[in-house]
């Protein structure tokens, strides 16, 4: 998710103990409308709510660990802000330009203005392969909180129900199951019956916001599923659905469609598929090499 200068600003303020609507409006020059938008926001993915006229942060490790952030380093206010949170959220692990800008959707340009910012302040590294990592050993406490930041990202937010498994989401959509019937997008697995292959599914997989879902979207979905679940059935799934439409998913980029790409190539990719293996599930949903 994203936080603007405004909500982190009232955390921090919350983290030195000011906690009224009317001494964090005067603190940080915004209007008590302003605060009380902020704060909604805020409330939603449990970073607070309001009691009595009093801002009372989550009792969740996250929170906690940022509240001790902010109150130590005020300035993260601005680095964090607007894709600054998502963007180095993803580098708890090394990660390359391109990776970051695939997991998170964001545009290169930003990317590199968010890099340089924490570059600055040693906030994270650049490694020998044009990777960048996070800087535990100078920013320890804020590897930490990240690390909890995005376990609790990973599995909760306020567009699903709470027994729903999240596997992809920014601020505009999000890819989730859940065994209900819910009035959302089906995409990845369960929308692959619409193109001739129909499966055995355990669960439901959906897209939100509502709208109509292109062939590559669909695909892109269970390619973000099978990341998250690491079965050789979800990914004979996707390695199906590739070779049948490679003319249309070919010029898409994501690891999981290099390895497939491999495999229908012949060679051995580890904990993936055979070639023989795809071929012979090809054979029920007569897909042609």
């Amino acid at each position: 998710m994203r936080l603007s200068q405004t909500e982190l600003k009232i955390i921090e303020q919350i983290a030195n103990g000011i906690t009224d609507i009317k001494s964090i409006s005067n603190n940080i020059k915004k209007s008590n409308k302003q605060i009380y938008k902020s704060s909604e926001k805020l409330k939603d993915h449990n970073f607070l709510h309001l009691s009595n006229g009093v801002l009372v942060p989550g009792k969740t490790t996250h929170v906690t660990l940022l509240l001790q952030l902010l109150r130590e380093f005020p300035n993260l206010t601005i680095i964090l802000s607007g894709s600054g949170l998502q963007i180095i959220s993803s580098l708890t692990k090394p990660k390359k330009i391109a990776d970051i800008k695939r997991e998170t959707g964001i545009s290169k340009t930003v990317i590199y203005d968010k890099l340089q910012q924490f570059l600055d302040i040693s906030a994270i590294v650049r490694l020998e392969n044009n990777k960048f990592l996070v800087n535990k050993s100078i920013w320890n406490n804020l590897y930490h909180f990240l690390e909890e930041f995005k376990k609790y990202e990973e599995t909760t937010d306020p567009r699903v129900p709470a027994n729903s498994t999240i596997y992809y989401k920014n601020d505009n959509e999000i890819v989730f199951s859940n065994n209900a019937s819910l009035p959302a997008i089906p995409t990845g697995f369960s929308a692959y019956q619409e193109y001739g292959i129909k499966l055995l599914l355990p669960t439901n997989y959906y897209y939100l916001p509502n709208k109509s879902l292109t062939k590559q979207e669909i695909f892109l979905h269970s390619l973000h599923i099978t990341e998250k679940e690491q079965t050789i059935r979800h990914k004979t799934y996707t390695a199906l659905f590739y070779v049948k439409y490679q003319k249309e998913l070919f010029d898409l980029i994501h690891p999981l469609i290099h390895k497939i790409k491999q495999v229908i190539q012949g060679n051995q990719v580890r904990d993936f598929p055979s070639l023989e293996e795809i071929k012979e599930k090809a054979e029920l949903y007569d897909i042609r090499f």
